[in-house]
């Protein structure tokens, strides 16, 4: 983990130009690390997304304020700002902010092609009389009654079908990422200040969003940008957001403890209203529950950044390194989270289409417990699948390119 990046950091020096594309040639290949938490954050979206899933009872947000959502967007803007600095040590910064932008546009499409299978399986539900939440979820009943307005409010994004509904935000996040990431270097306390700031704003600009029901989306983006906004810090600035005082680390260390702690107990009243309704006056919990997950609660940045200080000491542990090592299949998917997502959203839909429909309704715990069995043997097969036929692509180009390589005597190799 430790690099001349990271030395800077720690040492409380800022990171020159040519430091930066130094740690951004070493850093051509994504994080392993980076890999594998995204990889298990987007198999936890899977089977949160599966009503009655038994293993969804046991993910980030059953035992912290937040959920996969915040890791995987958190990580977006680490990657996208890695993927920049990585873009422009090698071919300079408007192939940079070129990569970024058709980078925006895979991800609407990939938002398309996912509304539209949650569209057609949800159909295929409603047809064949299966009694899950998912005919519901995916907009099915609408799509049915109103087939040709519901397809032009996906293409607008103003109607976001079940699971996709992060995409659209995902997308603009990236197509504002050269923008964000220039003023990030430059002025990195006016980023982090302006990024606050539009977050706090966020419910007052809500009414801007295209909306098919007034409401705005489900992830409002001027509230998440902050989490984006924060991968990109964490990548770029280290030294403006991490503590270099040891006496400031140990401090903030203790606060991290406290606050995970402090979540896995108010967790699991979040998740369990029966257990304190009986005895909490009936006016303590509405100051604490819901946490709103559209507009980015404050608790809910708060338990992340704890969480992710104790993450980012066991990366630098080498703790996640050597996990990464044993589980190849979940680095896959994570490394090629955009097509597992996409993957992964059928996958959630037809589960819950399979469980409900053998059940005939909510189904018992062992129907349950295979569905999730099946779903994530899927998406760990499919995704490894995926990265190894997308790496042997890779390989071929190098190895055309190499033979075309000229040498000494004007002949290629």
């Amino acid at each position: 983990m430790a690099g001349p990046g990271w030395r800077g950091a720690l040492s409380g020096r800022p990171l020159p130009v040519m430091q930066e594309r130094l740690l951004a040639t070493n850093e051509t290949q994504r994080r392993t690390e980076v890999d594998l938490i995204r990889g298990v954050a987007l198999i936890f979206i899977v089977v949160d997304h599966v009503n009655g899933s038994v293993l969804a009872d046991y993910t980030i947000r059953n035992f912290a304020f937040f959920d996969a959502a915040e890791i995987f967007v958190f990580l977006a803007g680490y990657s996208a700002s890695s993927a920049f600095l990585a873009m422009e040590a090698r071919h300079g910064a408007a192939a940079a902010q070129s990569r970024l932008v058709r980078r925006s546009w895979e991800i609407y499409k990939a938002f398309v092609l996912t509304g539209l299978l949650m569209l057609v399986f949800g159909l295929l539900l409603a047809l064949a009389r299966v009694p899950a939440p998912a005919v519901v979820s995916t907009e099915a009943p609408i799509f049915m009654a109103h087939p040709f307005s519901t397809l032009i409010e996906v293409f607008s994004v103003a109607r976001q079908p079940f699971v996709s509904d992060v995409l659209p935000m995902y997308a603009v996040f990236i197509l504002c990422a050269p923008l964000s990431i220039r003023m990030a270097r430059a002025r990195p306390l006016t980023f982090v200040g302006a990024s606050a700031l539009l977050w706090l704003m966020a419910p007052m600009l809500t009414p801007l969003l295209p909306s098919s029901d007034g409401n705005g989306w489900s992830f409002n983006p001027f509230a998440w940008q902050l989490m984006f906004g924060l991968g990109l810090m964490s990548r770029l600035r280290p030294d403006v957001i991490l503590p270099r005082q040891p006496l400031v680390r140990w401090v903030v260390t203790v606060l991290a403890v406290a606050m995970t702690l402090a979540g896995v107990l108010l967790a699991y009243l979040w998740m369990r209203p029966h257990v304190y309704e009986p005895w909490l006056p009936a006016w303590l919990p509405t100051m604490v529950f819901p946490l709103p997950k559209k507009s980015l609660a404050a608790l809910r940045v708060a338990s992340f950044l704890g969480l992710a200080w104790l993450a980012y000491l066991a990366v630098r542990a080498g703790w996640v390194a050597r996990l990464a090592s044993v589980m190849g299949p979940v680095v896959q998917i994570g490394r090629h989270s955009l097509f597992c997502f996409v993957f992964g959203a059928v996958v959630s839909v037809v589960i819950e289409g399979f469980t409900y429909g053998i059940a005939g309704g909510r189904p018992s715990r062992p129907i349950a417990l295979g569905g999730d069995i099946v779903a994530v043997a899927l998406l760990l097969v499919i995704g490894g699948w995926w990265g190894r036929r997308k790496e042997g692509r890779k390989a071929a180009v190098a190895a055309r390119q190499l033979r075309t390589v000229p040498c000494a005597n004007g002949r290629g190799l």
